[in-house]
């Protein structure tokens, strides 16, 4: 597995994370204290499994943030039922949608001995992921009361979540494709997308952040 020598999603992630501590300092409990958590979890998972392949040489670290995706799974889900628990009844779509997920996560895993990334899970979550975004959109938009997007941060992270799922759902289904022109042409097309992805997810939850900042003050 090539690695390209700078972890640019592993400092965006970082600078996420800073935002967070510095912006979300006064929140103790609910959904934005757990994103302090969350993000200093997925810095260390990620710098880990980028120093495995740099410096330790392993040849793979799939099985790494395989054990990672069921955390990341709940806690955007957590994200999706706490954002839009006000707008619709998000209790069905997200059992329904951890159920068929754990199922084939497990599946996937021990299938693989969990040596190798659940790829058809990791597809399957990012397509319910898209489809809850889309109903945010759709009761936001039929609200009567006037609300400030600019300023209200749970659009800000459903946005960053939209276009970061959408896009990696893309890259799963042109998978095969993106990997035959980089071993073909040396064109890591797929890992430059998921720059752009990383970059408008976590700049929109920074953004986020700071707009929950400034309406606590």
């Amino acid at each position: 597995m090539n690695v390209p020598p700078f972890p640019f999603a592993i400092i965006v992630e970082f600078i996420c994370l800073v935002f967070s501590l510095l912006y979300l300092v006064k929140e103790k409990t609910g959904l934005y204290a757990y994103f302090k958590w969350m993000l200093l979890l997925t810095v260390i998972v990620e710098t880990v499994g980028y120093l495995m392949i740099t410096y330790f040489h392993q040849k793979t670290n799939h099985w790494l943030h395989n054990l990672l995706m069921p955390v990341t799974t709940c806690f955007v889900f957590y994200v999706m039922h706490w954002l839009n628990r006000l707008y619709f009844n998000t209790k069905p779509w997200l059992i329904a949608g951890l159920s068929i997920f754990f199922m084939l996560y497990f599946y996937e895993s021990f299938a693989s001995n969990f040596k190798e990334f659940s790829s058809v899970s990791n597809s399957f979550v990012s397509v319910c992921f898209i489809i809850v975004c889309g109903l945010y959109y759709y009761y936001l938009l039929k609200q009567d009361e006037y609300i400030n997007l600019a300023k209200h941060p749970p659009f800000w992270i459903i946005t960053g979540c939209f276009f970061f799922y959408f896009g990696r759902t893309a890259c799963n289904f042109f998978y095969t494709y993106l990997i035959t022109i980089h071993q073909k042409n040396g064109i890591p097309i797929r890992y430059f997308i998921f720059i752009v992805l990383n970059f408008i997810l976590y700049s929109c939850w920074s953004y986020a952040f700071i707009c929950k900042y400034k309406q606590k003050k």
